[in-house]
C-alpha cells in the first residue's frame, strides 16, 4: 500500500491537500497528470539514497568543470595564442571526443565493460586537464618591442607632418590585417602572440595540443557512461528523475565558476609591457580545485554499478550490436533530431568560446563572468527540475522550437550589447537553450532504444553534441571572430538558429517516427 500527497489548487475547494491510497505500487516520484500546471507531487523532490552517489558525481563533474572552462579561452589568451589558436586548442578536443567517445561507448557495451571504462575515462579528465595549468608560459620577447613602439605612438614623417597612426585606418588594417573600424591598440590587446618569443610560443600550443588531444581520447566516454548509469538506475518509468541528479552539476558549476571568478579576480595586476598595459591574473588556483574536485569524482565512480550488464552476461543474451544506433539516425525523423543537436552544440561552442572574450573585450570583469556563469547555472538548477514536467503539457518538438527561439534571442543580445552587464538578464534564457533541450533530447531519444544500447547511444551523442557541435563551434568561432570579429560572428549565428528552427519544425511536421527496434526489453525491466 503506497500513501502519496499531492499539492493541488482547486478552484472552489477549501482543502488544498487530498491524502490518496492506491491498491497497486507506484513510482513515488510520479507527476501527477493534470490539467493545470499546479498540480506537482511533494515526492517529486525527495531525494532517494540509491541516486546520492549520482548527485555527488554531478555536482563534483561539473563542478569541476566551473572551476575551469569558463575562463579557458581568457588563460590561453594570456599566455599568447591568438583567437585562431584559441579555436584549434578548444576544437580538438571535442572532434576527437566525437571519435572516441562513440567507440567507447560501443566498446563498452558489446564486451559490457562501462564501469571499467568509466574509472579510466575519469582519471583521463584528472589527469590531463590539471596538467594544462602548469604549462611552463612563453619568455617574453625582447625584439618586438620597438616595432611596437613605432606603430603605437604618433610619429613625425619625413615631411614633418605629424600623424596620429591609430586613425590612420587604411594603412593600419593593411598592416595589422584589421577591419578599418579597429584600432591597433585594441588588436594587440586581443592577440598578445606579439609579447612573447614566437618559437617558445609554438612550444606552448604544441605541448597544450597534445595534452588536449591525448586527453580527449582517454576521457571522452565519462559523461556518456554516467548517463547511462543513471538512467539504467532509473529505468523508463523514473526517467524524469534524471534532471534531479544533473540539477545538481548545475548547481556546482555556478558555485564553483563565481567563487573561482571572485578569487582570480583578486589576483588581478597591471603590467606595461612595450608601451601597452595589460592585465594578468593567476589562474593555478583554478586548477587546484579542478584537481580537488575531480579526484572526489574519481573516488565517487567507483561506487558506480551496472546492473544490467551483469545480467545480460549471467543469461548469455546476444552481444549488443551499435550498427543498429547508427541505422536509427540514418531515417528522417530521427535524423533531423541529430542534425539539431549539432547544430545546438555548435552554437554552444561559439559562445562557450568566445562569449567570455567578448565581455572581457567590452569591460568585463572575471567578477562579471563568474556572476554570468552563475546567472546561467540557476537557471538550469529551475529547468532541470521542471523540465520533465513541462514535457508533460508541451510535446518535446514544442519545446525544442522555444530552445531555438532562445538561441535567436541570446546570439541577438550579445551581438548587439555595449555594456558587458547586459549578459546578466540575457543568460537566463541558459535554463532553456542548455538544460531544457539537453533533457529534451535525452528523453525523446533513450526511451527509443533497448537498455543495453544506453552505453552506444549516450556514447553517439555526446560525441555528436559535446565532440562534433562544439569542437566545429570552437573552430568556426575562431576563424570567424579572427577574420570578421565577435559581433558578426553572433549575428551570423542569431540568424542561423532561426533558419535550423524552421527546418527543424517543418521536418517533424512531415515526418514519421519509424519503430527501429522491434520487441525490444524496456529499461523498466
Amino acid at each position: 500500500m503506497d500513501i502519496e500527497l499531492t499539492v493541488c489548487e482547486e478552484k472552489g475547494s477549501s482543502n488544498n491537500s487530498t491524502l490518496k491510497t492506491e491498491g497497486k505500487e507506484e513510482d513515488p516520484l510520479t507527476v501527477k497528470e493534470s490539467s493545470t500546471f499546479c498540480c506537482i507531487d511533494k515526492a517529486y523532490f525527495r531525494i532517494e539514497p540509491a541516486l546520492i552517489k549520482f548527485k555527488f558525481f554531478y555536482f563534483f563533474f561539473l563542478g569541476a568543470i566551473g572551476s575551469v572552462f569558463p575562463f579557458l579561452s581568457i588563460y590561453y589568451k594570456q599566455l599568447g595564442l591568438s583567437p585562431n589558436q584559441i579555436g584549434i586548442i578548444s576544437g580538438v578536443r571535442p572532434l576527437a571526443g566525437f571519435i572516441s567517445g562513440p567507440l567507447w561507448g560501443s566498446i563498452a557495451d558489446r564486451f559490457r565493460i562501462r564501469r571499467i571504462v568509466l574509472i579510466g575515462s575519469t582519471f583521463g579528465w584528472l589527469a590531463f586537464i590539471t596538467s594544462i595549468g602548469f604549462v611552463p608560459p612563453a619568455s617574453k620577447s625582447d625584439v618586438i618591442c620597438p616595432l611596437v613602439d613605432d606603430l603605437l605612438g604618433n610619429k613625425t614623417a619625413l615631411t614633418n607632418d605629424s600623424v596620429p597612426l591609430t586613425h590612420s585606418s587604411s594603412y593600419l588594417a593593411h598592416v595589422f590585417r584589421l577591419r578599418p573600424d579597429v584600432t591597433p591598440a585594441k588588436s594587440l590587446l586581443e592577440d598578445r602572440g606579439w609579447m612573447f618569443d614566437q618559437v617558445d610560443l609554438a612550444r606552448v600550443l604544441v605541448t597544450i595540443l597534445l595534452l588536449v588531444l591525448c586527453g580527449e581520447l582517454l576521457q571522452a566516454p565519462c559523461g556518456a557512461l554516467a548517463d547511462s548509469a543513471v538512467l539504467g538506475q532509473l529505468g523508463d518509468k523514473g526517467i524524469h528523475k534524471y534532471g534531479h541528479q544533473r540539477a545538481f552539476g548545475a548547481l556546482a558549476l555556478g558555485i564553483f565558476s563565481m567563487v573561482v571568478g571572485s578569487v582570480v579576480s583578486t589576483t588581478r595586476t597591471k603590467t606595461t609591457i612595450c608601451g601597452v598595459e595589460i592585465i594578468e591574473s593567476d589562474y593555478h588556483i583554478a586548477f587546484f580545485i579542478y584537481a580537488g574536485a575531480m579526484t572526489c569524482c574519481f573516488i565517487i565512480v567507483w561506487f558506480f554499478k551496472f546492473k544490467e550488464q551483469k545480467e545480460d552476461h549471467a543469461q548469455n543474451k546476444p552481444k549488443p550490436n551499435p550498427l543498429k544506433v547508427f541505422r536509427m539516425f540514418l531515417t528522417v525523423h530521427y535524423g533531423s533530431w541529430l542534425f539539431c543537436m549539432f547544430f545546438t552544440g555548435v552554437c554552444n561552442g561559439v559562445i562557450w568560446g568566445f562569449l567570455f572574450w567578448h565581455i572581457e573585450n567590452i569591460g568585463g570583469t572575471q567578477l562579471l563572468i563568474g556572476l554570468a556563469s552563475a546567472v546561467c547555472h540557476v537557471a538550469e538548477i529551475i529547468m532541470f527540475f521542471l523540465v520533465f514536467f513541462i514535457l508533460k503539457h508541451l510535446s518535446p518538438v514544442t519545446f525544442m522550437v522555444l530552445g531555438l527561439i532562445g538561441y535567436c534571442i541570446r546570439f541577438s543580445v550579445f551581438a548587439a550589447m555595449t555594456d558587458p552587464w547586459l549578459i546578466i538578464p540575457t543568460e537566463i534564457l541558459q535554463g532553456f537553450t542548455f538544460a531544457g533541450v539537453w533533457s529534451v533530447y535525452i528523453k525523446y531519444l533513450s526511451t527509443s532504444v533497448p537498455s543495453e544500447y544506453l552505453g552506444t547511444l549516450q556514447g553517439f551523442l555526446h560525441g555528436v553534441y559535446w565532440g562534433l557541435g562544439s569542437g566545429s563551434g570552437f573552430l568556426i568561432g575562431g576563424v570567424l571572430v579572427q577574420n570578421y570579429g565577435a559581433v558578426v560572428t553572433f549575428w551570423s549565428f542569431a540568424v542561423g538558429s532561426f533558419v535550423n528552427l524552421i527546418i527543424f519544425a517543418i521536418t517533424q511536421k512531415v515526418s514519421k517516427k519509424p519503430k527501429i527496434f522491434e520487441n525490444y526489453e524496456e529499461l523498466s525491466n
